[in-house]
């Protein structure tokens, strides 16, 4: 930073500086316009660096050695977890949704649920022309018109809804695609960005690239352990005070666990269920929604004294208040894929910023030493797997027939 000041700001450099910031505008501005079109392709290739790991697992340490068939392998076994889901989990989130309907449809009063669910729109107006003079008093001819002209309105929006549904099922269908072919191409598609660039910039692209790779590692993979760990916990806890959709709401807090402190956002159908369950069990409703927030402190304390700690480290290092802003500022840029990218993206530009603005020694030595680390890890792994193909000589590697 200090070199950057330091130096003349010649007209020629305040030009090159400008046109820079144009650029940068720019791309963002393109970004911005082809959204919808990038964001089956950028959540894919997350969901496939998260899952990259069990590929690897199947190639190189089971020693299938085809990209192709450890990418069916790790299909098969997202399929098959998510049929496991559906066997045992599904139905019990069902039943428990239909006990809370019921429990719901007993203390209105006697009216039925249906009507419950009625837009209130819809119910005034039939409460108001109960009675036949009522009713046909606004079949006049203007009546009929006025009525015509909103249920068109009507089915003009269910018909927009039907099309947005289409257009989300096409956009997951791509985005499974997306998912199965930078599978199949994760590391060349990697290289092939390097070789974007000009030659002399290759070097520092792949420290770049590294740097992202080791926050988008230690964030994801990390996240989602904790993620599906607080699930489980909750979903446990809520099932053995008797809370209405206990497995719904342990599950709905622990997705909610993948974007940092979101899970605030479970305290208020929290507080609800636990109305709920006073209200089934004639238990008073401040002891039922104090058993039901004491679960959920208990296995915050667990996340944050156990969990935390030893699945993510303190690789993100950040204060509360600063992960708040930065999910703040990512949410408000790119809606809900900033939040879920705020604190990978935020120390991705922290360290290009410490290692190429102030040229911190201290902080590049430092990242050296991890990469040199990381590397004679790899190495290490490369020469293991050698040694397996050549211990192998049946594969034809070595030209027997």
């Amino acid at each position: 930073m200090e070199r950057f000041f330091n130096r003349e700001f010649t007209f020629d450099r305040i030009a090159r500086m400008f046109v820079l910031t144009i650029i940068v505008l720019l791309i963002l501005w393109g970004v911005r316009a082809i959204w919808d079109v990038l964001l089956p392709f950028l959540l894919a290739g997350i969901f496939a660096y998260v899952v990259m790991p069990l590929v690897r697992f199947f190639q190189y340490t089971l020693r299938l050695r085809s990209r192709g068939l450890s990418v069916i392998l790790t299909l098969g076994v997202i399929g098959a977890l998510i049929y496991l889901a559906i066997i045992y989990v599904v139905p019990s989130v069902k039943e428990e949704v239909e006990k809370t309907l019921q429990m719901i449809s007993s203390y209105s009063g006697g009216q039925d649920l249906i009507s419950m669910l009625l837009p209130r729109s819809v119910r005034d107006y039939f409460t108001s022309n109960r009675t036949w003079g009522n009713l046909s008093r606004n079949l006049s001819i203007d009546k009929v018109i006025e009525n015509t002209k909103l249920i068109l309105d009507q089915v003009g929006g269910i018909i927009n809804s039907t099309l947005s549904v289409f257009s989300w099922g096409f956009v997951f269908l791509m985005g499974i695609v997306y998912f199965i072919f930078i599978l199949l191409d994760f590391e060349n598609l990697g290289r092939g960005i390097i070789s974007l660039f000009p030659v002399s910039l290759r070097p520092m692209m792949r420290t770049v690239f590294s740097d992202l790779d080791r926050y988008m590692n230690s964030y994801f993979r990390g996240q989602a352990l904790v993620a599906l760990s607080v699930g489980v916990l909750l979903s446990i806890g809520f099932n053995i005070i008797g809370l209405p959709m206990a497995t719904a709401m342990g599950i709905f807090i622990g997705l909610l666990n993948f974007i940092p402190y979101m899970q605030a956002l479970g305290i208020v159908p929290l507080g609800l269920a636990g109305l709920l369950m006073a209200a089934q069990n004639g238990e008073n409703v401040f002891v039922c929604l104090l058993i039901a927030y004491g679960v959920l402190l208990i296995v915050q304390i667990i996340q944050d004294m156990i969990l935390v700690p030893r699945i993510m480290g303190r690789t993100m290092g950040m204060r509360p208040s600063l992960i708040l802003l930065v999910l703040t500022i990512w949410g408000s840029l790119l809606g809900f894929f900033g939040m879920l990218i705020a604190l990978p993206a935020t120390m991705f530009l922290y360290s290009f910023y410490k290692r190429y603005v102030l040229e911190d020694k201290e902080y590049i030595a430092e990242v050296e030493e991890r990469a040199k680390q990381k590397s004679a890890r790899q190495k290490k792994k490369s020469t293991s797997r050698h040694q397996t193909k050549a211990s192998n000589p049946s594969d034809g590697e070595d030209g027997s027939l």
